[in-house]
């Protein structure tokens, strides 16, 4: 599962081929053309009579080109274009009116692995303890990727996902968010000790966090 960090966790595979088409009735398709219908409505001329002038109308709202990414009973994640452009649009169910209401936007934010609902962290190696080719130990810094408000992950790094081969090494890394709001603060780095299953050998290093999709994921976009 990756994710932008603006909605549901989805599979790459959500991205594949050509968008199915999006049924209007549906009250989250609903919300959806709403907000868009909202950011492609003109702004009124002004007040004064003398300089009042006429309000264009709206263009139509189109459905082309989005697609459904991610759903549960109470949200729902649509996407218009590829990574490194894509847009994304959440939405979820108000849970004391019961209808459907726009949530959050983003657009062209990088992918990133998702585990438990979590957006993996990034790593780089310490550089004061380059790995030999016989540890079986890493020691990296990894840089929580949520709001932390400027504290370190101590005690809050999470058993990390490791694949192997006979070429490379992919770790990734998952912080558990610090309960409650936080302030927007610089993350430090933090230090961490990562046991391997087997001496790392003459494997390439790489940080799994940011979501290579391959391209059989990317469908050819119409002009706009």
């Amino acid at each position: 599962m990756v994710s932008d960090g603006g909605g549901l966790p989805f599979p790459p595979a959500a991205l594949d081929g050509p968008p199915g088409p999006l049924d209007p009735e549906d009250p989250a398709v609903g919300a959806l053309l709403a907000h868009l219908a909202a950011g492609t409505a003109p702004k009124r001329g002004s007040g004064a009579p003398w300089k009042r002038s006429s309000v264009p109308a709206s263009p139509p709202v189109s459905l082309d080109r989005w697609r459904l990414l991610a759903r549960t009973n109470d949200e729902a994640l649509f996407g218009r274009g590829q990574p490194p452009q894509l847009l994304t649009i959440a939405v979820h169910r108000n849970p004391r009116r019961g209808n459907w209401v726009y949530d959050v936007s983003s657009a062209a934010r990088p992918l990133r692995a998702t585990r438990d609902g979590i957006r993996a962290s990034s790593w780089r190696l310490d550089p004061t303890h380059e790995p030999a080719a016989d540890d079986t130990v890493l020691r990296v810094l990894v840089t929580e990727q949520t709001f932390s408000g400027g504290q370190r992950a101590d005690r809050r790094v999470l058993a990390p996902d490791i694949h192997l081969d006979a070429d490379q090494l992919v770790l990734t890394l998952f912080v558990t968010p610090r309960p409650g709001f936080q302030a927007g603060s610089r993350n430090p780095e933090t230090p961490v000790r990562i046991a391997l299953p087997e001496p790392v050998g003459l494997r390439r290093l790489i940080d799994g966090a940011l979501a290579e999709l391959s391209p059989r994921n990317a469908a050819p976009q119409p002009p706009a």
